[in-house]
């Protein structure tokens, strides 16, 4: 191992370290958001119905900022800083964050307008049949659409802010998105019921901005104005052009897992009320693990590997991955096992108060089960996809992606 391989990985283990800290942190908040939405709602119909509208603008933000254009904007902007090309770089990012503006405030409004249609056909139909829980699903849905134009903006920010070595506001994010919900469920919810939930989403997205806003304009302050493009979307731009054909594929990806997402829904929404709800709580135990376990990593890697790809540095990103999944196994399979075995105690413990009952826990527990099964594997790929969009290949996770789906 040469001394850039050492330099590179433990540049990765201090990022990851704070990274993890962040994550952490909102993983406690989470924790502590949903105790209390827990106690207030239970697994009632009524949570079902928004975390069914959650799906939606969830979806949005995922497939146009932070999945989709994360993995292909990263390596891309990152790239250029390393050859130390800050005017390209820069006006790239100003360029899609015109575009992801746009694009998601033009896509809420779409469905906004055809909600009735999207909650009855694609999204719960078992919440429709249902006149009252039907109303309530379409007027979640439009108040949380708003929520997903201020994450896409943020999400780019992220990427911008990491690629600049940048990771404990943007890690911090998700735990100020948790803040708003808790405010809208202690605040909101007394006088409104579940649309305060809902508006507390909205608030968790302002503040998902807002805190991110300070280091980026310590970054933009440095720059000659004229290298931001502030009203082009960058058509013309060869960078703009790679990012958008590098999407593509990642996009299909995220489609396809969305449609899991989806058809899980779909689904539990045609079963006992609560389902929807019970998976949402199963599977945001498992993601507390695998965000503090494999997200940490990954964030702090996918940087590093962008480097090292883009100075051809093949040799030491190869050093650089096999640390990183090393030290995702030692953490995720015992946790895996942990989470199997205490399952039951675990979800009683955190939850069963309030509104929460014993057959919520039963309910909860059997989600928990499977979701936390896959763990490692969940795990694993956080690092492996962020290799592949590194060397800007977008198609093989995708790939792997649809295979696990089907199977």
């Amino acid at each position: 191992m040469t001394i850039s391989n050492l330099t590179a990985n433990r540049q990765i283990a201090r990022a990851a370290g704070t990274v993890m800290f962040a994550i952490v942190l909102g993983q406690i908040a989470g924790l502590v958001r949903g105790i209390i939405v827990a106690n207030v709602f239970g697994a009632s119909p009524e949570l079902d119905s928004f975390y069914a509208a959650n799906r939606v603008s969830e979806t949005l933000f995922l497939l146009v900022a932070g999945g989709a254009l994360g993995s292909a904007f990263i390596p891309t902007f990152t790239g250029l800083l390393a050859k130390d090309d800050k005017t390209s770089a820069w006006r790239l990012a100003s360029a899609l964050a015109n575009a992801v503006t746009l694009t998601l405030s033009l896509l809420a409004a779409l469905i906004a307008l055809f909600a009735p249609q999207v909650v009855r056909y694609a999204l719960a139909p078992g919440l429709a049949a249902d006149p009252e829980l039907f109303s309530l699903t379409i007027s979640l849905l439009r108040i949380q659409l708003i929520s997903s134009v201020l994450f896409g903006l943020g999400g780019l920010i992220v990427g911008v802010l990491n690629a600049h070595q940048v990771f404990l506001i943007p890690a911090l994010t998700p735990a100020m998105y948790q803040i708003g919900i808790i405010i809208g469920a202690i605040v909101l919810a007394p006088s409104m019921g579940i649309n305060g939930l809902a508006w507390g989403v909205v608030i968790g997205a302002v503040l998902y901005l807002l805190v991110q806003l300070p280091p980026l304009l310590r970054q933009v302050s440095s720059l000659e104005s004229p290298i931001l493009n502030y009203f082009s979307f960058g058509l013309h731009d060869a960078n703009v052009r790679q990012v958008l054909l590098l999407m593509g594929p990642r996009l299909l990806g995220v489609a396809i897992v969305q449609l899991n997402f989806w058809v899980n829904t779909w689904l539990a929404s045609r079963m006992e009320p609560g389902s929807v709800a019970g998976l949402y709580y199963g599977f945001s135990l498992m993601l507390m693990a695998q965000a503090a376990i494999a997200q940490s990593v990954a964030i702090a890697a996918m940087p590093t590997f962008s480097a090292q790809h883009a100075l051809g540095k093949l040799d030491e990103m190869r050093v650089s991955l096999a640390a990183s999944l090393r030290g995702i196994i030692l953490m995720a399979l015992p946790a895996s096992v942990g989470l199997i075995i205490l399952r039951e105690p675990l979800i009683a413990f955190l939850y069963q108060r309030g509104e929460f009952d014993e057959h919520d826990v039963e309910l909860v527990a059997w989600s928990l089960l499977w979701y936390a099964a896959g763990l490692v594997g969940h795990s694993i790929m956080e690092v492996l996809t962020r290799a592949f969009y590194a060397q800007q290949d977008t198609k093989t996770p995708v790939i792997i992606g649809t295979i696990a789906m089907g199977l």
